[in-house]
């Protein structure tokens, strides 16, 4: 009897945990993954930390109002697989960058490597790993 308090004990705290840390990857749900969105702008930052990287960027939006975005990148160990730096990108420099947009309209969105893209002065910026046939 006093192995089996102990263990329920523990497995009702497993229960209690456990839907909150399966949810703390929130996953695509947040973006149209239909439609990809093109914007030139200028990077304001770059957040190299995990879960996933962060480029901050401010880009016109249809009425010509500078707009500040957030896009959201892979994690650092594949950025950096993949060739990336945490000075890849520095404040200042132009790009143009196609991602999913969030949709609710908020300024900020999804890079797929499927079907993103990213360039700043000239150079296209990968996303897969070396090796990986996947992409084209």
């Amino acid at each position: 009897m006093k192995i089996t308090v102990p263990a329920c004990c523990a497995v009702a705290s497993l229960l209690v945990i456990a839907p909150g840390a399966m949810l703390a990857h929130h996953g695509t749900a947040a973006y149209d993954l239909q439609k990809s969105t093109t914007l030139k702008g200028t990077v304001t930052s770059l957040d190299w930390s995990n879960p996933h990287c962060l480029l901050h960027f401010d880009a016109k939006n249809d009425a010509g109002k500078v707009q500040h975005w957030t896009v959201e990148l892979y994690h650092p160990l594949w950025l950096a697989r993949a060739g990336w730096k945490p000075t890849s990108l520095k404040p200042g420099d132009p790009i143009t960058i196609t991602f999913h947009a969030a949709k609710n309209g908020a300024p900020n969105g999804y890079f797929r490597d499927e079907d993103g893209k990213l360039t700043s002065n000239g150079k296209e910026f990968r996303f897969h790993l070396p090796g990986d046939d996947r992409i084209k």
